[in-house]
């Protein structure tokens, strides 16, 4: 037993896919939609056949801030080194996938390093002048509003690109950006505007100010 709950501990995801993300630490088990957590609970396990059942505490699945549940988690095994989850929703019925183990974090294929913050200390101006970027310790501000940040540096990309992400890794976008870009120098953005057939890409430079 010790050695299956040895390969039980760790994240599981469904490849290719950013959907349902599983995390257990020993008896403990969080599920995660979208980077989000909507069940935390423990669990025992049970054995069926060739298949180890996660037997959970609580099966009820529920966004943040929210006061019902969405759906219900109706079976979740261990079989041939994969997870295989059942959920059931009241609209449109069961639904199931298979989780492989992960070397991913909540930020995907990334680092947290943020070291780099450092480098990015002070104030950015777009080359129009419309956008301000500024950076004080953790927090982004731009035009005046605050957001907690990461740097993230993928795995297996190049050392000196860099990402600036929402610290909340549920959050994709920044204030109507995508994740931000850092090469060293300069700071890209793309802008997602919805009457236009692309999206704007936007450079920012460090001010003269810092």
């Amino acid at each position: 037993m010790k050695s299956i709950n040895k390969e039980l501990n760790g994240a599981w995801e469904e490849r290719g896919v950013i959907g349902t993300r599983v995390e257990i630490e020993d008896k403990k088990i969080t599920v995660l939609w979208r980077n989000a957590p909507v069940l935390e609970t423990t669990f025992k396990t049970k054995t069926e056949g060739d298949s180890l059942k996660l037997v959970l505490s609580k099966n009820g699945l529920r966004y943040r801030g929210t006061f019902s549940d969405y759906a219900k988690i109706t079976e979740l095994k261990y079989d041939d080194g994969q997870l295989e989850l059942t959920e059931y929703f009241p609209i449109s019925g069961e639904s199931k996938a298979t989780l492989s183990k992960t070397e991913n974090s909540r930020y995907g294929n990334y680092d947290v390093v943020d070291a780099v913050l450092n480098e990015l200390q002070g104030k950015w101006q777009d080359g129009d002048g419309y956008f301000e970027l500024e950076f004080s310790k953790d927090e982004m501000i731009l035009n005046g509003r605050k957001t907690k940040i990461h740097v993230l540096r993928s795995k297996d990309g190049p050392d000196h690109h860099y990402l600036i992400a929402d610290a909340d890794p549920s959050v994709y976008e920044l204030q109507g950006f995508s994740r931000f870009s850092f090469d060293g120098n300069t700071i890209a953005g793309l802008m997602t505007i919805l009457d236009a057939p692309a999206p704007k890409i936007v450079i920012f430079s460090k001010s003269d100010e810092s």
